[in-house]
């Protein structure tokens, strides 16, 4: 595949997840996809993947990520992003706690790296400032 094909998987998988549409963004994930996320407990399959996502969704029913750019170098494709969403929901913890709803908006900056093999993601690595969205939901002191 061509990085433009690439770069079109990347951001559809973004624009699926914009449209809380978890089915449609499984679909661009291989069977054996794998991920690192910043808020996840470690390595995640396709699975935990999709769990923690919904998870994202519950507590930020408004979730919007917005694609700032792209940079891709064969089968990999970078994405800087800045993601919005106010906390009305649970938001579940990688330890497995609750955090109830805040009412506060978040805004976040980060980062995914996504690497694709016939047209399908197989492995992905997000990178996001976790202490700024728990600062700016009250949860934890400024530094």
């Amino acid at each position: 595949m061509s990085e433009q094909d690439n770069i079109k998987i990347a951001q559809a998988s973004f624009a699926a997840i914009n449209a809380h549409d978890l089915d449609k963004w499984s679909s661009f994930q291989a069977d054996d996809y794998m991920a690192d996320n910043s808020a996840g407990p470690g390595t995640m399959n396709k699975e935990q993947t999709r769990m923690l996502q919904q998870g994202f969704q519950t507590a930020f029913p408004d979730l919007h990520f917005e694609v700032t750019r792209t940079i891709a170098q064969g089968d990999y494709v970078v994405l800087h992003w800045m993601t919005t969403g106010t906390h009305t929901g649970p938001m579940r913890t990688a330890s497995g706690n609750t955090v109830p709803p805040t009412g506060k908006k978040g805004t976040v900056s980060g980062s995914s790296t996504v690497e694709i093999k016939n047209g399908k993601i197989t492995r992905a690595w997000a990178f996001w400032d976790t202490s700024s969205l728990l600062i700016q939901l009250g949860l934890m002191p400024p530094m």
